[in-house]
């Protein structure tokens, strides 16, 4: 039981992981460098 538990707890990690590199590539972070961007626009 204790192996199943940990494949299961890798596997949502990896599964998480995997996720949020999809959503960093397709550009949901991106209203996050805009707001960058404004600072340093008033530079």
């Amino acid at each position: 039981m204790t192996v199943l538990l940990l494949l299961g707890a890798l596997f949502m990690g990896l599964a998480g992981g995997l996720v949020f590199m999809v959503a960093l590539k397709s550009g949901q972070f991106e209203d996050e460098d805009v707001k960058y961007q404004m600072f340093r626009e008033e530079d």
